[in-house]
């Protein structure tokens, strides 16, 4: 008897203990991610932390840096905001409760796009003691119905998730509808926006994937009656980073994307359907591309000899390494008829200090471009009909009853047609330009 009344004794005093517990696990885990997190195009630092038994309350800056910055100081806007954090230390974990904290500089602000007193934005989460965390963001409606002339009519946009301690989750949010009008009678329209994500950040790149759906948008001019109607897009993008065969190797980074549209209609209510895009890296040396993101950050500011140096070294790496660069779809169908293309292109491995000579890579490239144009498309071009006449001529495109068409493989400074002919490079460039 005596050892079951100790156990539950101590059952309970774990559990009258374990908010002090999860309070300070909560304190840990705030400080050592959210409470010092920096991204190339914001900050957050912890404002001030005050813990107590069951809750916490917490306040966080967020300061804007970079492009968000200047976007902010050109409509005017404050770069730096708090937000403050209801933290609830339960048996089980940590959940939150956060709201944007308005002050006189975005108070006006708030009032036009949401009205008085009103909560723009809320985040909440819920933190198990393992560190993995499901959280949804909230942007509350906005309603302007005459604002110097501009009117909004934008439902609320949430979005849900989840993230483990290693930083890797997903998330999925959505925008059902958008609404804006400006006072120069511009009106835009947007439908069924949806999006995903699966990976986690890994500095620059997101390793994962990603895509983003939308069932329709349109740009309307009002004063002429006339729109750009654009209907059932759809955005994909892959990172996939994986080990080489050969140990010690440095990681390859392969990228796709993917971009569809099923139809838009442009201002003059001409049709074009079934757009497809589908671009691709391989072969991308990690390290060297890593270190080419970070160093692009500084392109726009004067960058130091190191700097200069550290970027000729990161890209002899990656040239090194050898990559392929491939457009493996292009396509529409105009009111004309279908436009095709293909391109595909890959610098062998191997090449030494490219940086020191940028021709070499050229000579080092190997390919193949297709190409289908309509005749009634080119024909309508005085300069595009020109070249393709003179390409026609030169045996470099043929030409059926409805198409151009161009077929062609590339082997280091030449190119090697249909035909079987060869032609310089250079020559290919004069006559495209």
């Amino acid at each position: 008897m005596l050892k079951k009344i100790g156990a539950v004794g101590g059952a309970v005093a774990l559990v009258l203990c374990w908010p002090l517990a999860t309070g300070q696990i909560g304190e840990r885990i705030y400080l050592d991610t959210l409470g010092q997190y920096d991204n190339p195009y914001l900050t957050v630092t912890n404002d001030s932390y005050d813990r107590g038994y069951l809750t916490s309350e917490v306040v966080s800056k967020v300061v804007f840096k970079d492009e968000l910055k200047a976007i902010f100081e050109d409509e005017g806007l404050p770069t730096e905001w708090y937000f403050k954090h209801h933290v609830s230390h339960g048996v089980t974990g940590i959940s939150s409760t956060s709201e944007l904290m308005v002050n006189d500089d975005i108070k006006p602000v708030i009032k036009q796009l949401w009205g008085e007193n009103a909560i723009p934005v809320t985040f909440t989460t819920q933190t198990a003691i393992t560190r993995s965390t499901d959280f949804t963001f909230t942007m509350n409606p906005i309603k302007v119905d005459n604002l110097n002339g501009n009117r909004a009519d934008v439902a609320a946009f949430v979005m849900t998730g989840s993230v483990n301690a290693d930083g890797a989750g997903e998330f999925y949010y959505k925008l059902p509808t958008a609404s804006l009008t400006t006072v120069a009678s511009e009106e835009m329209q947007l439908e069924g926006l949806e999006g995903s994500g699966k990976g986690r950040l890994d500095r620059q790149f997101w390793i994962g994937s990603q895509n983003l759906s939308l069932n329709s948008v349109s740009f309307k001019d009002l004063s002429a009656e006339k729109s750009v109607d654009i209907n059932r897009i759809s955005i994909d993008m892959n990172n996939v980073l994986s080990e080489p065969a050969e140990k010690g190797a440095s990681p390859i980074l392969t990228n796709t994307n993917q971009v569809t549209v099923g139809n838009l209609t442009s201002l003059d209510g001409e049709q074009y359907k079934d757009f497809n895009f589908q671009l691709s890296f391989a072969g991308l040396d990690y390290p060297a591309i890593s270190r080419l993101g970070e160093l692009s950050e500084r392109f726009e500011q004067q960058m130091t000899e190191d700097q200069v140096r550290e970027a000729a070294e990161a890209l002899d790496e990656l040239v090194a390494k050898g990559l392929t660069f491939s457009i493996s779809d292009l396509s529409v169908m105009t009111p004309q008829g279908s436009v095709k293309s293909h391109l595909s292109l890959t610098v062998s491995p191997g090449l030494e200090r490219a940086s020191e000579n940028m021709a070499r890579i050229a000579e080092n490239v190997t390919g193949d471009i297709q190409l289908s144009l309509p005749v009634e498309l080119v024909e309508a071009d005085p300069v595009l009909s020109e070249r393709a006449t003179m390409m026609e001529q030169s045996s470099i495109v043929e030409r059926n009853e409805t198409h151009y068409l161009l077929n062609m493989k590339i082997d280091g400074d030449k190119i090697i047609l249909a035909s079987g002919d060869q032609l310089p490079l250079a020559m290919l460039f004069m006559l495209f330009m």
